[in-house]
């Protein structure tokens, strides 16, 4: 297996577009969703959806834990992407011949492309660079202990994109483009949401990341990684309201 894209997942009405533009790809892949909603139609061989009710953090988690691929991806399930894209990023990312490597697709958002803004602070251009939609290699990805298990719902891949930093690697963004809806479709745009999203789950990223107001290039603690024991059926750590 080429590359998984993994993903928590809520809207089974938009899952068919996201797989359909997948199937432009010569490389092997597979899309592996966890979440509430148990879609009403018949799943491809490469299509995985793990049912579970635990926070979208964790959810990510379980996905991350199924994927056979050589490379993982984490995405969101109202994407869209063009023709070729999973072979054009496979490529792209082999290309660096390092494990180290955060590569990420060029993120257009309601038709606007927001690549440039996705720093560990805002629009800060001195800020490291993130990755919303990145591809990274799965065994470094657990052997840096997977998502941390106290974020809620976001912000767990900024950290993971931090601690690949930190032991030496960097975000390449590639020419790839990835589409998405996020401010018309997306749960994000929920007051719950929101509140997790940007207030619990950034202050444990900069608790981590920051001091004195300055970003720090090590992990002030240990990350404290999801136990595999229950991880479909208990929430762990911060519960959080999304």
């Amino acid at each position: 297996m080429d590359i998984s894209i993994c993903a928590s997942a809520l809207r089974p009405a938009q899952w068919k577009a996201t797989y359909d533009s997948l199937t432009q790809n010569s490389i092997e892949w597979e899309l592996i969703y966890t979440g509430p909603n148990e879609p009403n139609f018949e799943l491809p061989k490469n299509f995985i959806f793990i049912k579970s009710l635990v926070k979208p953090s964790q959810c990510y988690q379980i996905s991350f834990n199924q994927a056979k691929g050589e490379l993982l991806c984490w995405t969101a399930d109202d994407c869209l992407y063009p023709p070729n894209a999973l072979d054009n990023i496979y490529k792209f990312y082999k290309s660096f011949n390092d494990n180290k490597i955060v590569v990420a697709f060029r993120t257009i958002e309601d038709s606007r492309d927001i690549t440039e803004v996705h720093r560990f602070i805002g629009r800060n251009p001195n800020a490291p660079r993130m990755a919303p939609f990145g591809v990274v290699n799965t065994e470094m990805f657990r052997k840096l202990g997977g998502y941390d298990r106290r974020f809620i719902c976001g912000q767990s891949e900024n950290d993971v994109v931090m601690r690949f930093l930190e032991i030496g690697g960097r975000v390449e963004i590639s020419s790839v483009p990835i589409y998405v809806e996020h401010q018309k479709a997306h749960h994000a745009s929920g007051t719950k949401f929101r509140s997790s999203w940007f207030k619990e789950d950034r202050k444990v990223l900069e608790d981590a990341w920051m001091e004195n107001g300055q970003i720090l290039t090590k992990r002030k603690y240990p990350v404290e990684s999801f136990s595999e024991v229950d991880i479909t059926s208990i929430t762990q750590s911060q519960k959080g309201d999304w």
